[in-house]
């Protein structure tokens, strides 16, 4: 889920950069761009997780051939810049104020008594902010792993440096959250008071930096690939790779922000519940201590379903900065603009939308109606979530460290947790008539996707711990689901075009997508 949920393909585009009033070029399809290689870089994967680099023809020509607007065109997208924020506010009202029931979006009193649970405030402007410059500075300035991404066509084939600090940011991160919290410089506890206002407050930020963005574009000549049409062109980016005092902006919002807010918006809601259950304890009589040799140690007040999603974000945000390396090649990194569509999505939907069900379980628990389980079941949940996250953790790592060892760029850390089985020696492949390698060992030898379906099973476990009481928690998984079998489907559809004869010996190899045995 990488994040949760980008492509890591590593797919190469090609054509120079446009001007600012050119309508020359016009994006094609995600996915047939993420299936062609550019001329003198590592090539899109066949199967986007499997493919290692070739060295044959070139993006561009094609990017130029086929003119396509994506989600709709400017309509489409003028709509969605509107429904996102408008959704986000939707939901959380209904979780705030309606204990996870849908209710009428027309209906005018629904609106009018939810609205101050999302009304920005100066305090929640204070935290998000002062969150956002923190991890910029570190960004700037902490050591780290200097990495090189794919060559980039409209610089001529640069490839442009990145410095991947993140696990030392995050460690620094954990140690400066537990110095203030358990000092009472502050409490942790605040993320998930002033939720709904700190939400308000990424919607506007995103906004601002996306008008920012896309006006300063123009002021530095520094558009690429624009269509023509500003709605259009605001939505999916005018820059390719804007930097800001030595930062990449877009390699920095998609890795330092989304998932650290995620993790602390879990983590504030674990520190509320376990202060409100000891302060319920205290007041019955109740001991919230033990003694362990001859130390007085706090009992953790925290429910199993909060703790389980306070693992399940912790397991996320560290899979991303332990493995950051990666990302400079990921198709994001190297095409996607740095538009509306990934600026908000990266600072305000990923953070404030795949939370519900940590923000579900604790409204229930501060209402009195807390969400238990049985052990068995329970126990189910950790171990599922567990056994995916290892699937999807070394079978990325598999695939990631396949094409970089093939390229040259392979760097060995040890950044935690190295699991086992992350690295492939001499592994199987499939090498075909255009010179990509298909690999076919280790995950990618049982299942085509198996890393989607490691994420899918993941996602159902984020819903599945908050029962059955509301869909909302849900709402990540079904969003993921669709996205996936369209992704898929038209995957194999352009593979088997692409490769002909290869692709079938490929599938005989690897005859299952999702479930090794099934399908």
């Amino acid at each position: 889920m990488a994040p949760p949920n980008a492509e890591t393909s590593s797919a190469a585009n090609g054509g120079s950069g446009d001007n600012c009033n050119g309508a020359s070029s016009i994006r094609r399809r995600r996915m047939d761009l993420q299936k062609t290689p550019v001329k003198g870089s590592p090539s899109a994967q066949a199967d986007s997780s499997t493919a290692a680099p070739m060295v044959n023809d070139t993006m561009a020509k094609m990017v130029d051939e086929k003119i396509v607007y994506e989600f709709g065109g400017p309509t489409g997208v003028a709509v969605l810049m509107v429904l996102f924020p408008a959704l986000m506010c939707y939901l959380y009202i209904c979780l705030m104020g309606h204990s996870g029931v849908l209710v009428s979006p027309f209906n005018e009193q629904f609106w009018r008594e939810g609205w101050p649970a999302v009304t920005p405030n100066a305090y929640a402007a204070k935290l998000y902010l002062g969150f956002t410059v923190w991890q910029a500075f570190m960004s700037r300035f902490l050591p780290g792993v200097l990495v090189k991404g794919l060559p980039v066509p409209s610089l001529n084939n640069q490839q442009l440096v990145y410095n991947c600090n993140g696990i030392s940011s995050w460690y620094l991160d954990l140690v400066l959250l537990f110095v203030v919290h358990y000092n009472g410089i502050w409490n942790l506890g605040d993320i998930v008071d002033n939720m709904g206002a700190i939400m308000m407050v990424s919607v506007i930020w995103s906004n601002v930096v996306s008008v920012i963005t896309y006006a300063a574009a123009f002021v530095t000549k520094t558009c690429h690939r624009m269509s023509g049409n500003h709605f259009y062109d605001f939505f999916m980016g005018a820059p390719l790779n804007p930097r800001f005092c030595g930062i990449d902006l877009k390699m920095w919002s998609e890795i330092r922000i989304p998932w650290k807010i995620l993790f602390l918006v879990s983590l504030s809601a674990a520190v509320k519940e376990h202060d409100v259950n000891v302060a319920a304890a205290v007041a019955k009589g109740l001991p919230t201590t033990f003694d362990f040799m001859g130390m007085e140690l706090p009992i953790i007040m925290t429910s199993a379903p909060l703790l389980f999603m306070l693992l399940a974000h912790t397991l996320y945000v560290n899979a991303c900065m332990k493995g950051e390396e990666c990302i400079p090649t990921t198709w994001d990194i190297f095409y996607e603009k740095w538009g509306w569509m990934l600026i908000y999505w990266n600072l305000s939907g990923v953070p404030f939308s795949y939370c519900y069900s940590t923000v579900y379980l604790l409204n229930k628990s501060l209402d009195g109606e807390a969400v238990v389980h049985p052990k068995w079941y329970q126990t189910a949940l950790f171990g599922a979530l567990l056994l995916a996250y290892y699937v999807w953790d070394t079978a990325n790592s598999q695939k990631n460290r396949f094409r970089m060892q093939e390229r040259g760029t392979y760097v060995e850390r040890n950044t935690f947790p190295q699991l086992p089985w992350g690295t492939l020696e001499n592994p199987t492949y499939l090498k075909t008539k255009r010179g990509t390698k298909l690999l076919t060992g280790g995950w990618w030898g049982i299942a085509r996707k198996i890393h989607y379906t490691a994420d899918l099973v993941m996602a159902l476990s984020w819903g599945l711990v908050t029962g059955t009481g509301s869909g909302i928690p849900y709402f990540y998984f079904f969003f993921f689901t669709t996205v996936l079998i369209h992704r898929v489907s038209r995957d194999i559809e352009l593979c088997k075009e692409k490769y002909g004869k290869d692709w079938d010996d490929y599938c005989k190899i690897v005859p299952y997508i999702f479930v090794p045995g099934i399908f």
